[in-house]
């Protein structure tokens, strides 16, 4: 068996995340697909994060084990020839065998990215904001995620027993129209990204939150919506 490491981009609008589900169109499902019609196995693919139904990825990362003795870059030009126009292999290196994208990732970075006009072309893929922004006022906030802390407040219920996450980096870059928000942590939990994105948003338009006290609160009701995830982008993992 050979073990693999891709560097996988993908358009998430018209997928239903990345893991493989019964009769959904996924990421995951079509590198499987695409593996086995190259190599006449699937072998096994392992994925760094499993992004949710229309979240794209940057440098999303996969762990690849096949019977194949094809060379990483000759499988790349394969898998791209199959892949749809959607998901492209953009590296595929040669990897230790016990490599594995999930377990053995030291951080992820996710952007969450507002546009600060009304936009008929970035529609589905940027979070349109319009009206005042206090933006310093969201930078300043940021400060009050960094460190290893408990996300409850900002992750869904059913994950409240494993809360604690190490952010390292938390940043609002402007180049406008954008406004990218910037968090790179050990991992996230589901929905985390984008709750956090909803919490700094009410802080620009002005809601008088503090992160630290929703942090200490451990009540999500405490933070700001989820915003929904046309807008976050998975554009690194480090290992």
């Amino acid at each position: 068996m050979s073990t693999f490491k891709l560097t996988i981009e993908y358009d998430g609008a018209d997928f239903f995340g990345w893991q493989v589900q019964p009769d959904r169109r996924t990421v995951q499902g079509e590198l499987y697909a695409a593996l086995e019609r190259i190599t006449g196995n699937r072998g096994t693919i392992v994925g760094a994060g499993r992004t949710d139904a229309g979240v794209h990825a940057v440098g999303q990362v996969a762990s690849v084990r096949s019977d194949t003795a094809l060379s990483p870059a000759v499988l790349r030009r394969a898998m791209n020839a199959v892949l749809p126009f959607d998901v492209r292999v953009r590296r595929c290196e040669e990897a230790a065998p016990a490599f594995n994208a999930r377990f053995d990732a030291k951080r992820r970075e996710y952007h969450y990215i507002f546009i600060r006009r009304q936009t008929a072309l970035w529609r589905n893929y940027y979070y349109a904001v319009t009206g005042a922004l206090d933006t310093s006022g969201m930078r300043r906030s940021l400060a009050g995620l960094i460190g290893e802390k408990d996300f409850a407040a900002f992750a869904s219920v059913e994950e409240l027993a494993t809360t604690r996450c190490n952010m390292m980096k938390a940043e609002l870059i402007e180049s406008p129209p954008l406004v990218v928000l910037s968090l790179t942590a050990d991992h996230f939990l589901h929905h985390m990204v984008r709750a956090i994105a909803g919490t700094v948003l009410m802080i620009g338009r002005g809601k008088p939150l503090s992160i630290e006290a929703i942090i200490a609160a451990r009540d999500r009701t405490k933070a700001g919506p989820t915003l929904p995830p046309h807008a976050l982008y998975l554009m690194s993992v480090v290992y």
